[in-house]
């Protein structure tokens, strides 16, 4: 098996600040835990406890294929767990797949059943903007977000892909380059803290010269206490939290600044500690 240097031409990696740590054990012929559930910038770790094996991204004991280039990154990692490299890390991209599967290739071992996935999902707390693919159709086409905020591009139908760059000329610029298919059926991008403003367009690979194109107004992100993201916080915004007041949850309640899961007199000390007045 060849060696791969992984994650290059994605749009860097997740904050680590808020990246978590997972641990896998190779237990004999299989993976413990044989799912594990991440978010982007998490690092996992795998462990060998005995014999010659690896962990190869890919499905039903096949790598996973790179279509000559077409899906930058992929596969997503071959990694070694022998007596000389006990262990191995990979750290999950800023923009990946929902599902990763992989496998052990060494003889017979996956026919074996040692076979596993990882999970991606949003970061809990990050703000999710939900694109849905839709025959040639990105809805909506036109995305609000901002930086720290996820994308999540789900598949419906047929056979597709998200690539970033030029949807006039259909050039991809290799930020994000992955399916998005029967197989790898959501694509989740969390938008880099350090993102710039300004408009991301990306297109389906195979279809973007009959216009299956999107665009991500990327908007500087707002306060926290800016409830309603004009620049000051103010009278509008003391509003805004006294309407939300009680208890609430998840990304239904902005009011929530400490996120303790209710409006209350502590919400509503960070707002007039933010006070500007504008």
């Amino acid at each position: 098996m060849k060696t791969i240097a992984t994650g290059l031409l994605f749009i860097g990696m997740a904050c680590t600040a808020q990246a978590d740590e997972i641990a896998i054990t190779q237990v004999g012929l299989s993976f413990d835990p044989p799912s594990v559930t991440v978010s982007p910038g998490d690092v996992i770790t795998w462990t060998r406890t005995g014999g010659t094996h690896d962990a190869v991204h890919g499905r039903d004991c096949f790598e996973a294929s790179d279509d000559g280039g077409i899906f930058a990154g992929f596969p997503y990692f071959d990694l070694q767990l022998t007596a000389s490299s006990p262990t191995a890390t990979w750290t999950v991209p800023d923009a990946v797949n929902g599902r990763i599967p992989y496998f052990c290739t060494v003889g017979t071992h996956c026919e074996a059943g040692m076979e596993a996935e990882i999970i991606v999902v949003p970061r809990a707390g990050s703000k999710v903007v939900t694109i849905e693919q839709d025959v040639l159709d990105f809805l909506p086409e036109n995305a609000v977000a901002s930086p720290g905020d996820t994308i999540v591009w789900n598949h419906n139908n047929g056979g597709h892909s998200i690539h970033s760059g030029d949807i006039t000329t259909c050039s991809n610029d290799n930020a994000i380059a992955l399916p998005l298919d029967f197989v790898y059926d959501s694509v989740i991008w969390e938008i880099p803290d350090d993102y710039p403003a300004g408009v991301f367009e990306y297109f389906c690979i195979f279809h973007c010269e009959i216009n299956h194109i999107g665009r991500i107004d990327i908007q500087p992100a707002c306060a926290v206490a800016d409830l309603n993201c004009d620049g000051c916080v103010s009278g509008p915004d003391l509003t805004i939290l006294l309407g939300s007041w009680g208890p609430c949850t998840g990304d239904d309640c902005p009011a929530d600044l400490n996120n303790d899961g209710a409006v209350t007199g502590a919400d509503l000390t960070v707002l007039l500690g933010s006070w500007s007045g504008c």
